[in-house]
């Protein structure tokens, strides 16, 4: 398997050169009728030109295309589309008069939460990816094609368009008075470059009125629209009493969501910032789980914690649903946002340019259009939207800076560049840092062509100081005179977090954590940059480092709960739960019947082998806060492990497994419903799906996932792990050497391979796939234990316990080590050290049998028969399930001449497993004993008749002809 894509490129019949495109957008655009079959194609990189219709993966759909299978839209054809093109949202009624294309007051007034949808859905009708949207031509402040317009406006509530009606005559009023009043609140808005606190919404005040909503709405839209920081605390505090006067209005919540967003860079970011954001998501989402509003909230929370891979598939999830909504533009803004932190221009250009079209009024996608352009090399475009973004806002810096930078760097016009730069720069308000360095760095250069070299120093180090790590500012800085060093400033440390986060989109951990880092050297107190180093530590398995750097969040944020339970997520991974417990304890007093750390309690317990705990706290979890997909993903695989481990030995029992096993599936589909984009929901329902419908179900499923998401390996891992768990180890083996080969640095596949190629008896190559993960991550003992066990099942005894004590050099508390070493000095006759062993087991794990069945074994060889009674006697108590640990404390007793209590643990045993045959050996050995020859002779027998090819077969028949039966 490869990741590799293949692209394509193509040649309009006016021999404009379009692309690249992969295989699936091509199919699109014949289906919609933007190719007609007479273009010609060429594969990259180094393809022959061919006509489309000629090509074999294009020819059938071309020809449902002529045959009229599908509806071609003649307007659709006239224009090139980009990369991909997006299913187009359905237009609105025709009966519905209103034409226009943005947010508006009349969408948002009065809107009550819907009552959630209770079908089902259909976890598989997701696409891998949400393709780029339709490019469009140009962003002008023209009007409009009516036809090419998606219409926004929320459908139910289309009929209240009469209530504009009655206002029509004031308008022009209202609508000066609002632009005045908003425009003088930005001149006397913030400028001193000090951070912002976000402001949550109090407590419900009095209930407005549709005039008071629709006068605070029009005055809140008009100033998102100017996108400047002035404007969107304008904004806020506008939403903010729009929600506290109307908290049911979830359109407004989300506009709020929204807000929050752009301001999210001038913000402190610590706990008083996180919690703001994840309260109103949570209220949002609680009135209605799965609506898109309450999606926009929740992209907004994950992308300002930075986790751009969940909000990602929470946009695209969201962006494939059937129903226009009114914010429809801001989750194309985000989506290009995305794909921008990822320098992939070329894709986030057209969901830039969807947004601006369906939001003509709204600034940030169009500045964003032309940064875009800019860094792809259209200049001309780029000045052109930048120019006209100026003649809508004239005091929009972020415009004036972008486009002196445009100017100087993409026409070298160095004297329009500075009047632009100059005026901009020396304006009021607030723009991203690293742009703010770009144009200051191009006033320097502008500065020495003018042979003014002391205003050049001042501006450049002014750059260097904004971005630290721009090497060509560095340079200019040193070539200039100064110094390369940069002052600690605590303002910066927003600047320095933009930076990682950067990093952290790019998968540049090693530069992201330095970034974090310093942002916390530059304001001890900012416990968001230890949290968020910590996090980019882990990824480079630096895990003692990480958990230290928690332990300074806290310190510097003893109210940052997100920190306590990202702390004890990483403890209990290194099976520290003493001190993992501890610390969501210290985080319950300060923020009781929190759901994040309800649910970090309910992972701690399920990595015990807690799974009652685990349910219990998870519920818990749930009820705080019913939105979390966290949460259900952890219910669903604590039921499916719990109603694996239930013995159906009763009808209590019986019924038990079964409600685990239904709560399972349950809790999976309720995961899905929330995100159906989420990797971890979607195998989990696989998983339970193949536990309760059979292993087939999970693996017709996987495979499906596999197609419609090719760009990810979690399903194709997913999917060996089923076929490992069900003994099918040759096609486990394939699919993990396929993503090897695909991810040569993916710990996890080399270890299923190496556990896979065990099974099948290829210890050689088992022992260098395990080698192989131990060196991508030398700090996690998992893949030197396997390495270890491999070595005891091979008899290389001495070999294991060396590897089993490497283990416990990187982590004291690994489970088990104690127990393997024991296990291996057993083996080789070194009683002794078996014995010491499983004592130190026992502390570690008081209630896993293991280590105390290792004792009795000891005992037994050592023929003390009392003491190895007493082990398997704690060891039924902790494994009560099967029959062997019966047999085994049955000969104990027998040996130690207690042969009553002998067969009452044969008794126990027969009734968990009647057919076990180790029971009849053992009830023949203890009538032996009594002197029942008849009763021994017929217990052999039956011994016999349960396991005809037994390896003591002749032994028992010996002894069946000795006693005369």
């Amino acid at each position: 398997m490869s990741r590799i894509q293949v692209t394509w490129v193509v040649k309009t019949r006016k021999g404009q050169v379009k692309g690249p495109y992969s295989t699936e957008a091509i199919l699109k655009m014949i289906g919609e009728g933007v190719f007609s079959g007479q273009e010609m194609i060429s594969k990259l990189p180094d393809g022959q030109w061919t006509l489309i219709s000629k090509e074999p993966a294009f020819y059938d759909k071309l020809l449902e295309a002529l045959e009229g299978v599908v509806d071609v839209d003649p307007k659709k054809a006239q224009k090139m589309e980009a990369e991909t093109v997006i299913v187009q949202a359905p237009k609105a009624s025709r009966n519905n008069t209103n034409t226009g294309s943005t947010p508006s007051p009349e969408s948002f007034a009065n809107v009550q939460p819907q009552k959630p949808l209770l079908q089902q859905i259909d976890v598989l009708d997701t696409p891998a990816y949400v393709p780029p949207a339709q490019k469009i031509a140009s962003v002008s402040s023209g009007e409009s094609k009516s036809d090419s317009v998606i219409e926004l406006s929320n459908i139910k509530n289309m009929e209240k368009g009469e209530i504009a009606k009655s206002l029509k005559l004031p308008a022009v009023i209202l609508a000066v008075v609002i632009v005045l009043g908003v425009w003088l609140l930005w001149d006397t808005g913030p400028a001193d470059g000090s951070k912002i606190h976000l402001l949550a919404p109090g407590k419900s005040t009095a209930t407005l009125s549709d005039q008071q909503i629709k006068e605070k709405l029009n005055e809140a839209l008009f100033a998102m629209e100017q996108d400047t920081f002035e404007s969107y605390v304008a904004a806020q505090n506008k939403l903010v009493s729009i929600v506290e006067g109307a908290p049911m209005n979830i359109e407004v919540r989300a506009l709020l969501c929204v807000v929050y967003f752009e301001l999210w860079p001038h913000a402190v970011q610590d706990a008083q910032d996180i919690k703001t954001i994840a309260g109103v998501t949570q209220a949002t989402r609680a009135l209605n789980v799965i609506s898109p509003f309450g999606q926009v909230c929740e992209a907004v929370k994950l992308m300002t914690a930075g986790r751009y891979k969940e909000a990602k598939g929470t946009i695209e999830a969201t962006l494939e649903g059937s129903e226009p909504f009114s914010l429809l533009p801001v989750l194309y803004d985000f989506k290009a946002e995305l794909l921008a932190g990822e320098k992939d221009y070329v894709n986030a250009v057209p969901y830039y340019e969807k947004a601006a079209q369906l939001w003509e009024k709204w600034l940030h996608p169009q500045v964003s259009l032309a940064e875009a352009l800019y860094h792809q090399g259209d200049f001309t475009t780029a000045a052109g939207i930048l120019r006209n973004v100026l003649t809508k806002n004239p005091k929009h810096k972020e415009a004036k800076v972008f486009a002196g930078i445009v100017e100087y760097n993409g026409f070298k016009k160095s004297d329009t560049a500075y009047a632009f730069l100059n005026s901009g720069l020396e304006s009021k308000g607030r723009i991203p840092s690293l742009i703010e360095a770009e144009g200051y760095g191009a006033l320097a250069e502008i500065f020495v062509l003018r042979g003014e070299k002391k205003k050049a120093l001042e501006v450049a180090q002014k750059a260097f100081g904004l971005n630290p790590n721009n090497g060509e500012l560095r340079q200019l800085v040193i070539r200039l005179g100064g110094t390369d060093k940069v002052k600690g400033d605590k303002g910066r440390n927003n600047e320095l977090l933009y930076l990682g986060d950067q990093y952290v989109r790019q998968g540049d951990f090693l530069a992201a954590q330095a970034e974090f880092k310093a942002a916390f050297e530059a304001d001890p107190k900012n416990g968001t940059a230890a949290m968020k180093a910590a996090k980019a530590l882990w990824q480079l398995n630096q895990s003692f480092e990480a958990i230290e750097w928690l332990n300074k969040a806290i310190k510097a944020e003893p109210k940052l709960v997100s920190a306590y339970v990202l702390q004890a997520d990483y403890m209990s991974q290194r099976f520290d739960f003493i001190g993992a417990l501890q610390i969501l304890t210290n985080a319950m007093r300060i923020a009781p019947n929190n759901y994040e750390v309800l649910r970090g309690l309910a992972q701690l317990e399920f990595r015990k082998n807690n799974m009652p705990g685990t349910v219990n706290y998870a519920l818990r979890a749930a009820k705080a806060y019913d939105g979390d997909i966290d949460t259900y993903i952890l219910l669903a695989k604590a039921n499916g492990l719990l109603a694996r481990s239930i013995m159906p030995i009763n009808k209590k029992e019986i019924e038990r497994k079964d409600n685990a096993s239904k709560d399972a599936i349950r809790y999976a589909t309720k995961a899905v419903e929330i995100d159906a984009t989420n990797p971890d929901a979607q195998i989990t329902y696989a998983k339970m799906l193949a536990q309760t419908n059979g292993v087939d179900s999970g693996i017709t499923y996987l495979s499906e996932l596999i197609k419609r998401f090719s760009y990810t390996l979690d399903y194709r891992i997913a999917l060996a792990e089923v076929y490992k768990s069900e003994d099918r180890y040759s096609q486990a083996k394939d699919i993990y050497e396929k993503v090897t080969e695909a991810d040569p640095r993916n710990k996890k596949a080399w270890l299923g391979l190496g556990e896979s190629e065990k099974a099948l008896g290829l210890n050689d190559k088992a022992l260098k796939a395990f080698l192989s993960a131990a060196v991508l991550d030398p700090t996690d003992g998992e893949a030197l234990f396997q390495a270890g066990k491999l070595y005891l099942e091979t008899s290389r005894f001495e070999e294991a316990i060396q590897q089993f004590k490497r283990v416990q050099r990187l982590n004291a508390n690994y489970p088990r080590t104690h127990y393997y070493i024991g296990k291996a000095a057993f083996a080789s006759g070194d009683f002794a050290t078996a014995l010491e062993a499983s004592k130190s087991e026992k502390k570690l794990n008081p209630n896993v049998a293991d280590s105390y069945i290792l004792a009795a074994e000891v005992f037994t060889a050592r023929r003390q028969y009392a003491e190895c009674a007493a082990e398997y006697s704690t060891a039924m108590k902790l494994r009560p399930q099967g029959a062997d640990i019966y047999v085994k404390s049955a000969q104990c007793y027998r040996q130690s001449g207690s042969l009553d209590v002998a067969e009452d643990m044969l008794a126990l045993a027969s009734a968990r497993e009647s057919g076990y045959a180790e029971i009849y050996r053992e009830q023949g050995a203890i009538y032996e004993m009594k002197g029942d020859t008849r009763s021994a002779a017929q217990a052999y027998n039956k011994y016999l008749g349960l396991s005809p090819n037994a390896l003591d077969r002749a032994e028992i028949e010996a002894k069946i002809m000795r006693l005369g039966n």
